[in-house]
């Protein structure tokens, strides 16, 4: 007997996270059903969104509209929604909908905590909370978020923990580049930290460019590489030029592959103000590197207790730099010398079939209101 093949609608907020994190999950789920792609314009995407970054933009109320006939004409039988911007269109664009798909929203971060009393937060909780009805699971990446969304009941059924997208089995250098190196850490006694993530607040990039200046007034011979790009680059520039550390931190944009550049750390450096999991701490992981990072939700699920990573309180300048001095003792013993034996149940052979199985949850479902 053939079994039907389902109509699935796959969608994040950027072409680029789709890529990143989700191909071999599309690859599969297309074996046996027919399997479509939205986001931002990009190579593979069959219905191109322009989301902007502000949530109540007014042409993020043209791409509700566009979304909301989209989805009447395909009459999918599922949508996995990830990304905050894109599952809170993508709901919204259903709402007053006689018949809906069945909606699983893939948590990789809610932007607020159960700390954060701030009217931000509670507008993106508020939010949840009016689409709940819109969402049929939830899975999320870290315990912080399993609370949050079991005890404020965010969708109809359950809410399911996963260990993250699962990070590829890569080729670690065995050796860094040196030339390359010496481009951003001349001097022999130089430390390089570096940082890999998108320049914006969340990221706190800010934060450890002052840590940095600090340090170098407290005579630690330390450097800075941020890898990335974003919205805050032209604030960080500005912040760079004003305090003269023009030869000391380097925004070095987008660079593929990422492994050369993450394997010149000394000292692996985040500073995040809230995160999901974070892929970028589980490469530096993979890296064998010392790691500074931030105490915050997902940066503290990926802590092991014997681990050679050290968690500082979030925005604590003191504590910051205290931990880069103590991981600079750490920073000289070589790619691969730091073990980080948690990182095994992170990698893509040991998600990728229980995260196929939560992707296709609720298969009976049928399309409703």
């Amino acid at each position: 007997m053939t079994t039907k093949r389902r109509k699935i609608l796959y969608a994040a907020s950027t072409a680029s996270h789709l890529r990143r994190f989700h191909m071999p999950y599309i690859e599969r789920l297309r074996a046996e059903n027919d399997v479509f792609l939205m986001g931002t314009a990009g190579e593979g995407i069959d219905f191109p969104i322009d989301f902007a970054k502000s949530f109540f933009s007014l042409s993020n109320l043209r791409a509700i509209r566009k979304i909301r006939k989209l989805l009447k004409r395909e009459r999918f039988d599922r949508v996995i929604v990830n990304t905050t911007l894109a599952a809170f269109l993508i709901r919204a664009a259903m709402i007053g909908m006689k018949r809906r798909p069945y909606v699983l929203n893939v948590v990789h971060g809610y932007l607020f905590s159960e700390s954060d009393r701030g009217l931000k937060a509670k507008i993106l909780l508020q939010c949840e909370k009016i689409l709940r009805k819109k969402t049929d699971t939830i899975a999320v990446m870290n315990e912080e978020d399993l609370r949050i969304a079991r005890a404020h009941r965010l969708c109809r059924g359950e809410v399911i923990f996963m260990r993250g997208m699962g990070i590829p089995q890569y080729t670690v250098p065995q050796t860094r580049d040196d030339s390359l190196y010496r481009t951003y850490a001349p001097a022999d006694s130089d430390v390089l930290c570096v940082f890999v993530g998108e320049l914006s607040a969340r990221k706190n990039q800010a934060f450890l460019i002052r840590a940095i200046a600090r340090l170098r007034e407290e005579k630690l011979p330390v450097r800075l590489l941020l890898l990335g790009e974003g919205s805050a680059r032209e604030a960080l520039e500005t912040q760079i030029r004003e305090a003269g550390l023009e030869d000391s931190v380097f925004l070095a944009g987008n660079r593929e592959p990422i492994l050369p550049y993450l394997s010149l750390a000394d000292v692996y450096v985040s500073a995040s103000t809230i995160e999901g999991l974070p892929f970028n701490i589980m490469e530096a992981m993979a890296c064998g590197l010392p790691i500074v990072m931030s105490d915050v939700k997902g940066q503290h699920d990926l802590k092991s207790a014997d681990d050679e990573a050290i968690l500082y309180p979030l925005a604590d300048m003191d504590a910051f730099c205290a931990a880069v001095k103590e991981a600079c003792g750490r920073a000289r013993l070589g790619i691969g010398a730091c073990a980080y034996p948690q990182l095994e149940q992170y990698r893509l052979p040991s998600v990728l079939e229980e995260n196929l199985s939560i992707l296709l949850r609720g298969e009976n479902h049928e399309n409703q209101a």
